[in-house]
Formats: C-alpha cells, sequence, structure tokens
C-alpha cells in the first residue's frame, strides 16, 4: 500500500483511495475547476437535490475504471488517467448548452479537454504525467477510442463513465431507475478478439442496464422542466453573445449572464425559478418544426424531444457485444427487449415554451400556420 495515498470518501461507492499521478491530478486548478460544474446543469430545479458536480464524477469513473481493468487482468496507469481526466474539458452547466458553444465555436468537451492534458492550454497536468512517467499521447489516444479494450473500459457500449452517472445521477436525484450494479456488470465482461464483451450470463444484467438508461433519459435527462430550464439558458447566452465562455464554470457564466443586461432577465427568471411552461405539444415532423420556427417570435422557444442530436443505435449503446457459444451477436440481436429501444428512443414530440401572458399570441400565430 502507498503511505502517501488517500481516501476520497463517496457517498455512491465508499471509500476510494487515490495515490500518485491520480492524487496530483486532482489537487490542479483544472480538475478542481470540476467542483463547480454540476453533473446535470439545472436539473436541480426539478431535482432539488442533483446538486453533484463533474468533480465527484470524475473520480467515480476512475473507480469504477480500476476495477475493468483489476477484473481484467490489466495494468494501465494510462487508462486510469484517461478515465479521471475524461471530463475535464467539460463546459459550464455540463451538456446543458454544448451545442450552443460547438454551434458558435465548433468546440466539444472532449477537444478542449485533450488540449489541457497535450499542453496546448496551460496547466500543471502534462508534467505531472510526465514526472510519473504517463505516457500523455496514449492517454490522448485512449480518450479518442483508438486504444481498443482501454478506450472501451472509459468509453463503450458498457463504460465505466456511464456505470457511474446512471447509478450517480439516479443516487442525486431520488429516482431509483438507474440504480444499477456496476460491480455485477464489471464481472460479467471479458475481452474477446481485443474488444469488451458480455458473457452469456450477463444478458440480462445489461437489458437491465439499457433499460436503466432508457428511463433515465425519459425521466430526468429529458423531463421537460429540465429542458425548459436548459432552453433557457442557451437563450441566455445566445442574448449574451456568450461564445468563448466554455472554460468558465457555473458561478462564472451565471455571474456573466446576470451582470449583462441583454441577458439578465431571463437570467433572473431561471435564478428564482420562474420558468417558461409547454404552451404547444405535437408529434414531430420536420416541415412543421420549420414552419413554427418560422413564425412564432423569440418570446418562444420551439424544443424537441428526444433532442434530434439523440439518435442512432450508438446513442443508446444497443449494440453492446454479447458472447454467444463463442460467437459475438449484439445486444439488439440476442435481445428482443434491447432492440425495442431504438425504436422507443426515435418518438418524438415538438414543444413550444413560453409564459402564460404569452399563450393568446401563440394560438393566434399557430392558427395561421
Amino acid at each position: 500500500m502507498d503511505m502517501n495515498s488517500k481516501i476520497v470518501q463517496d457517498p455512491v461507492f465508499g471509500p476510494i483511495r487515490a495515490s500518485g499521478a491520480i492524487l496530483e491530478i486532482m489537487d490542479t486548478v483544472d480538475f478542481q475547476r470540476l467542483r463547480y460544474i454540476k453533473n446535470l446543469g439545472l436539473c436541480y430545479l426539478v431535482f432539488p437535490s442533483a446538486n453533484h458536480t463533474r468533480f465527484e464524477h470524475s473520480i467515480g469513473t476512475y473507480h469504477l475504471a480500476g476495477m475493468y481493468l483489476d477484473h481484467l487482468g490489466i495494468r494501465s496507469d494510462e487508462t486510469l488517467v484517461a478515465a479521471l481526466l475524461h471530463d475535464v474539458g467539460h463546459f459550464p452547466f455540463s451538456h446543458t448548452i454544448e451545442e450552443f458553444y460547438y454551434r458558435n465555436g465548433r468546440v466539444d468537451h472532449l477537444g478542449e479537454g485533450i488540449k489541457i492534458i497535450n499542453g496546448e492550454r496551460e496547466s500543471e497536468i502534462p508534467s505531472i504525467l510526465e514526472r510519473h512517467s504517463i505516457d500523455a499521447r496514449k492517454v490522448i489516444r485512449i480518450l479518442e477510442g483508438k486504444e481498443n479494450v482501454l478506450s472501451e473500459v472509459v468509453s463503450g457500449p458498457i463504460d465505466a463513465d456511464e456505470l457511474d452517472y446512471l447509478r450517480r445521477d439516479s443516487f442525486y436525484c431520488g429516482v431509483s431507475i438507474g440504480f444499477v450494479n456496476p460491480a455485477r456488470v464489471i464481472s460479467v465482461s471479458a475481452v474477446h478478439d481485443n474488444m469488451m464483451v458480455v458473457e452469456e450470463k450477463g444478458l440480462s444484467d445489461i437489458e437491465s442496464l439499457l433499460i436503466s438508461r432508457f428511463l433515465m433519459y425519459q425521466a430526468v435527462y429529458f423531463h421537460k422542466t429540465c429542458r425548459i430550464a436548459n432552453r433557457m439558458l442557451e437563450r441566455a447566452a445566445v442574448l449574451s453573445e456568450a461564445y468563448d465562455t466554455y472554460m468558465m464554470n457555473d458561478q462564472e457564466l451565471t455571474h456573466l449572464l446576470i451582470s449583462d443586461p441583454r441577458s439578465r432577465d431571463i437570467m433572473e427568471n431561471i435564478l428564482n425559478r420562474r420558468l417558461m411552461k409547454v404552451l404547444y405539444k405535437v408529434k414531430y415532423e420536420e416541415s412543421l418544426k420549420r414552419d413554427i420556427e418560422g413564425t412564432l417570435s423569440d418570446r418562444f422557444i420551439v424544443d424537441v424531444i428526444p433532442p434530434l442530436s439523440f439518435r442512432g443505435k450508438e446513442r443508446l449503446k444497443t449494440q453492446v457485444g454479447v458472447l454467444l457459444e463463442g460467437k459475438i451477436a449484439t445486444g439488439e440481436e440476442s435481445s428482443p427487449l434491447v432492440n425495442a429501444l431504438n425504436s422507443a428512443i426515435e418518438r418524438r414530440y415538438l414543444y413550444v415554451y413560453g409564459y402564460r401572458e404569452d399563450e393568446e399570441e401563440l394560438k393566434r400565430d399557430l392558427a395561421s400556420i
């Protein structure tokens, strides 16, 4: 045991031991910044205890990656570092306004994290890695998905990242639907043909995991009031032209938006939970969305749930490999239950958000379409 190690007391997984480079990275400015970025953005306006952050999520992901490596008999300090740093470039309020930053600056949080790791941004992290003989280039390759099993441990069909956030988000939101058992999922994982798979005995566990993920999206991540708050925040960022704020934390961005006369009113409404309401809902059609967006004033916000960016089998990760009689089948091939999830997530609805006092204006505008 490393006598210089320390214990992080985690309410989800219990004591987590950290030492060496991991402990030093945790103390850097870049990693400490994650303390001030909520994991679920503005979802705390719906689920009052959802105040957990990217900081503890990253530590939990590191912990579960270690459990994966131990189970698979692999030693890789680079994988542990990649797991710890997979969110180090995250934007304020996590995924809430990530599309805003990508649309206006072509930046994404993984790319910004890689800039920190490779030294493109001023940071202590590259020198820590060098001092501990940890290959920064391999850490980046793992994060980019170029290191097969090592990459899949961090970001794959049954990765440490997802196992942490489902359990952690479920815990802090006070809902039981995402309360998966990471230890069980890890215990039924294996390596076959240089890829991560699930043993046949673990099929029911993977069904449970994927269904839990689907239900968490339905009940929490795409909860209509969470979406309303998130889209209001995006509107505030647009009004303030806050394009270069992606390396701020939640508090810094909030201060900027409430200090700007252009975004102050909508930001005050968010902070005081005077949120817009759903004034109109209909089955999604792209042509209808275009017509509505071209007709309504900017007093209203048009949204689609699930978002159009959330599509494709890779988003639900139903193509997880299952080892059946020595051959690999995807989850959807081996389970009708899993296959049904792909169809379920494609049921989309178009929403119009606004304040009650503007409802009559909305009715008049919609009548003209």
